[in-house]
């Protein structure tokens, strides 16, 4: 472990810049922040962007927004004069022409040297907003202030959040905060199937939707959250609206599971008359059958995508696995609650950010560990491990659970061999 000295054990982190990188890496790119803020913006109807930075910044925003339609994306590219002096009146007479071309919101998003130089962007918001008819919010994104990218996301939805009023509420609309309407790849969840069969309005926030759908948000009876990118913003919805929030991402024991779909029913006054019940038993059962394999097992976790790794450990730790290393990609709020589960069970891991697989893959290697959940792209890696968890991503519910403990038991099993016919787990 002497290797591992520069990383903090998870007890000793309070916020994502507690959290170091493994090894020696710096990576730009899509970890930039600016990358999802300005995709998320692409993806919005409605939503207009201003990218304000420099050259670079320019260049890449045109590789994330290579054919924006629509809406207008602009990029406001500083001069060595602006970036001693600030660049207030250009960006001014920017945002003016933003107006006058049409734009009905627009993002304006800070890179590295405004924020450097100390530009006052939300100020030049205040200031020009009672000017134009465009509505202005502002985000900074910074890549030096953080190690990753999911800052670019919650930040832009919050920033989004900031132009919401209240509305008389509608009770036959729940908000489906971070699915998108668009959304094929990921089968809809047995919760927002139930909903819709009983007659309810499923309003889709997330990459894909309209700014008017956001905007509309406020009268929802709740909000369901299918994603920690959209938990900042449901929590100011909580504390600006009362649009209660249930969080489904990050929950995996059936019992919590049971008790949040019965949180949901009293909340929107329905009964679920068993609909949601139906792989509760199979859960069960392969949950006690996971449980006598999986106890003892020691772990690491590398990239799990947008799925969290601490609500995972945290179940899993209930189960007897043990993690040896975590892989975070951001240290959320809510981790705090994992945090404490994880610890009252015993466990303390280090943890760290990975961003150079390569290097990384060795170390992870030498803590020995029987399984490796997540992916390390592009490297090889000489441990067992269960791939491709970002497939989880969406879904919520005993299903989810269901599946991870059936991809970690079939990993566990090894390759099948040819012609051989294995029955799924869980099935009697």
């Amino acid at each position: 472990m002497t290797s591992l000295g520069h990383l903090k054990r998870l007890s000793a982190v309070r916020s994502s810049a507690g959290v170091k990188f493994l090894t020696p890496c710096a990576f730009p790119g899509s970890h930039c922040p600016l990358h999802p803020a300005l995709a998320l913006a692409g993806n919005i109807r409605g939503l207009s962007s201003l990218v304000i930075g420099t050259p670079e910044c320019a260049v890449y925003s045109r590789v994330v927004l290579p054919k924006a339609q629509g809406d207008l994306h602009w990029t406001y590219v500083l001069d060595a004069h602006e970036v001693v002096f600030g660049c207030r009146k250009g960006l001014m007479d920017t945002l003016q022409k933003m107006d006058q071309a049409g734009a009905k919101a627009v993002l304006l998003l800070g890179t590295c040297v405004p924020d450097l130089i100390g530009e006052d962007i939300e100020g030049l918001v205040r200031e020009m907003q009672p000017r134009l008819s465009a509505r202005l919010i502002s985000v900074m994104t910074g890549h030096f202030k953080c190690n990753s990218y999911p800052s670019g996301s919650w930040k832009t939805l919050k920033a989004i959040g900031a132009l919401m009023a209240p509305r008389e509420v509608r009770p036959r609309v729940v908000n489906v905060m971070g699915r998108s309407p668009d959304e094929t790849h990921i089968p809809m969840p047995p919760l927002l199937r139930a909903l819709l069969e009983r007659g309810f309005t499923l309003r889709c926030l997330a990459p894909g939707s309209a700014l008017e759908d956001f905007l509309e948000a406020p009268d929802a009876a709740a909000s369901l959250v299918l994603s920690p990118f959209t938990d900042p913003l449901a929590a100011d919805m909580e504390q600006s609206f009362g649009t209660p929030a249930f969080r489904l991402y990050d929950i995996y024991d059936p019992a919590e599971i049971g008790a949040l779909h019965a949180a949901v029913a009293q909340r929107l006054g329905i009964e679920w008359d068993n609909a949601l019940d139906d792989e509760r038993p199979a859960l069960l059962s392969l949950q006690e059958q996971a449980a006598k394999r999986l106890g003892g097992l020691r772990y690491v976790c590398a990239h799990t995508g947008p799925l969290g790794a601490l609500p995972m450990a945290a179940y899993l730790a209930a189960l007897g696995m043990e993690p040896l290393l975590l892989h975070l990609e951001e240290f959320w709020p809510g981790d705090k609650r994992w945090t404490e589960l994880l610890n009252a069970r015993g466990y303390d891991p280090p943890v760290c950010h990975m961003v150079n697989s390569d290097s990384d893959a060795p170390l992870l290697e030498g803590l020995s560990p029987a399984l490796c959940l997540g992916d390390l792209p592009g490297a090889r890696v000489r441990i067992p491990s269960v791939p491709q968890l970002s497939d989880l991503y969406g879904l919520c519910g005993y299903e989810r659970t269901r599946s991870l403990l059936e991809r970690i038991l079939r990993v566990l099993d090894g390759p099948a061999a040819p012609g051989e016919r294995r029955a799924p787990y869980g099935t009697l």
